[in-house]
């Protein structure tokens, strides 16, 4: 373990007002570990499977219910009962986030993360899931955390004035009156840990998390991030939705065939309009 790293964990977490915590990256996601949790950071042994042949390592991706990691990685070894031992992609640092915003997991999400995180830290413009190490040693035999399912509806009729936006090669329809902003994906997008369902990520945007979701998943795709987010509000709650590019607003739209699908001029194909306040209400 390298002396730098060694002395930064030894350090009183909380002396001075101070919370520290170790910043890993694991799978697709990023995650926090408070100090306190964590005995040691080495290399895994020469089969990546043992520390020291006596610690069995478990990757942290597939423990979530991810794709096992690619490279060698690092081990992490959790204070917990039974000790665990888990293997991440990489460790970014040692940091002191106590001045770092902290964003409660959003109500979007159900019950996907909450046995697992107490929320998110953004820590130098990247999105951190703060990560309950106890929660890890009793998670047992690796499963997929997955988003809670959502009835689909379908507009019987268009708004007078909509946001019309593609998603995965499809164009979707929102009234201009939930439409709060667009935004492009920055570095603080954090994808996670949900291997089924429509919810791609959460993004913190004007001191709020927002759940990311993807429209075509909605529909039995699979969630696919995109370069844009539509954020809205839909019954009550912050929701963000994935696009590839946005059309602008349009109105004058006519029955395109199919349920809850309508046409408007310039357009290149029709358009869904799903009944996003119905199904998230």
């Amino acid at each position: 373990m390298p002396t730098r790293l060694l002395a930064s964990l030894l350090v009183a977490p909380f002396e001075s007002g101070r919370r520290l915590c170790l910043l890993v990256e694991a799978g697709e996601t990023r995650y926090a570990i408070e100090a306190t949790s964590v005995m040691e950071v080495a290399l895994p042994g020469s089969d990546g499977t043992s520390l020291r042949g006596m610690l069995e390592v478990k990757d942290l991706s597939v423990l979530l219910g991810g794709p096992p990691e690619s490279g060698t990685g690092m081990v992490v070894v959790l204070d917990v009962s039974p000790t665990l031992a888990v293997r991440v992609r990489s460790v970014v640092e040692v940091a002191d986030v106590a001045p770092s915003p902290f964003f409660l997991l959003p109500a979007g999400l159900g019950e996907t993360l909450a046995p697992l995180s107490r929320g998110a830290i953004l820590h130098k413009g990247r999105l951190y899931l703060e990560l309950i190490a106890e929660s890890l040693a009793q998670r047992g035999v690796a499963r997929g955390l997955v988003a809670p399912a959502r009835p689909v509806y379908r507009m019987a009729s268009p708004p007078e004035r909509s946001l019309v936006f593609e998603s995965q090669g499809r164009l979707f329809g929102l009234p201009l009156g939930l439409v709060s902003q667009v935004v492009t994906r920055g570095d603080a997008f954090s994808m996670l840990p949900v291997q089924r369902g429509a919810v791609a990520g959460v993004f913190p945007h004007a001191q709020v998390l927002w759940p990311i979701f993807s429209a075509p998943a909605m529909l039995g795709e699979p969630a696919t991030v995109e370069p844009f987010f539509v954020l809205t509000e839909m019954a009550g709650q912050n929701v963000g939705l994935c696009a590839t590019r946005v059309l602008g607003v349009l109105q004058r739209f006519e029955p395109a065939g199919e349920p809850g699908e309508f046409t408007a001029p310039g357009l290149p194909g029709p358009v869904l309009f799903l009944d996003l306040q119905h199904m998230f209400s």
